[in-house]
This record gives C-alpha cells, structure tokens and sequence, in this order.
C-alpha cells in the first residue's frame, strides 16, 4: 500500500470520516431552520451567529461520543483536514462579519456554501464521491432554493442543508466500512506480491 493510501485508511479509521463533524452540522442546521421558521431577521441573524460558534465544539464532542478521533495527530491528512476547516472558517470570517452588518438576509445562503467548501477536500482526503456528491447537491440546491423560493430562504433552505447532513450521515457508515474492506485488499495483495 503506497503511502498516500495508508494515511487514507489511517485517517478513516481514526476520523471515522469525520463522523462528528457531519452531526454537528446536522444539529446547527437543523437549529437554523427552527430559527429561521420562528424569529425575525433581526433575531435569527444573532441566533445563527451564536450557534455557529457551537459547531466546533459540538464536532470535537461528537467525534468522542462515536469514538472518532477529531484530530487525527500525526497524520498529514489530518492535518490538511484542520487547515481545510480552520482556514475555510478564518478566509470567510470577513464576509460572514459584513454580510451580518450590513445583508443579513444573504447568510443562510454564504454560510451553507461557504461552510461546505471543506467538502471538496474531504472528497480527496478519504477518497469517497459522497463527500463530493454532497457539497454539488448542496450548492445547487441552496442556490435553488435562494432564487426560487425567496419567501422560504430562512427556513427551508437550512433544513435542506440539514437534510443533506442527515442523508449524509446515515448513508457514511456502510460506505465507510466498504471502503475500508476494499484498501484493506488492495493493501493485502499488494504486500503479497
């Protein structure tokens, strides 16, 4: 097995593909849409913000409650993983901080691409399409709904969001395992020749 697919296997037993993440992402979307549902603009815009800050924290809980590793020390993957989130988060802070001020409205659909951008990388970290299906599905999507559901742009295009999340995490574990079984042969009949 080349190195590159050992750190993949390392990473996706360790990470669990990131299983905690994709939870933490299911509960702050779903949040966003009862918020969105429930509250004036004015209100949501500071809820969203508030439980945006709760996300990583919820990850780094999450990933421990299912037995995955959030961080993956010692392996690069990991660490381009970290960056993937971290420099996502800080390279989109300004615009999240003027979109708050001054287009509130604009939120929903910033932050549902924005935040999904790290889907891309996860796509090549692990190796699996889902995460590249997801972040397509879910930009067309929002992009979608944005446009064609105006009156809806607070309520159904977060629980879309959280819906892919939900799709996403019930669909990883069997895939997770097949892919797992698969570099496990590969590796296998590869250290035999």
């Amino acid at each position: 097995m080349d190195s590159l697919s050992a750190l993949r296997v390392d990473l996706a037993r360790r990470s669990k593909w990131n299983i905690g993440y994709l939870v933490a992402g299911l509960v702050y979307w779903s949040f966003a849409a009862i918020v969105g549902a429930m509250f004036p603009m004015e209100s949501a815009k500071v809820l969203w913000m508030i439980g945006g800050f709760t996300v990583f924290p919820m990850a780094i809980g999450f990933s421990y409650a299912l037995r995955a590793d959030p961080f993956c020390k010692g392996n690069p993957l990991g660490s381009l993983m970290g960056l993937a989130h971290g420099g996502m988060i800080g390279l989109s802070t300004p615009l999240l901080i003027a979109l708050f001020r001054d287009h509130p409205m604009a939120l929903p659909l910033c932050a549902a691409i924005v935040f999904g951008a790290s889907f891309t990388v996860f796509f090549w970290a692990f190796g699996d399409p889902i995460f590249l299906a997801h972040i397509i599905v879910r930009v067309a999507g929002v992009t979608a709904i944005w446009f064609a559901m105006p009156a809806y742009r607070f309520s159904v295009l977060p629980a879309f969001v959280a819906a892919l999340y939900l799709i996403t995490f019930l669909l990883l574990p069997a895939r997770h395992q097949r892919w797992l079984d698969v570099q496990l042969r590969v590796g296998a009949s590869e250290d035999a020749v």
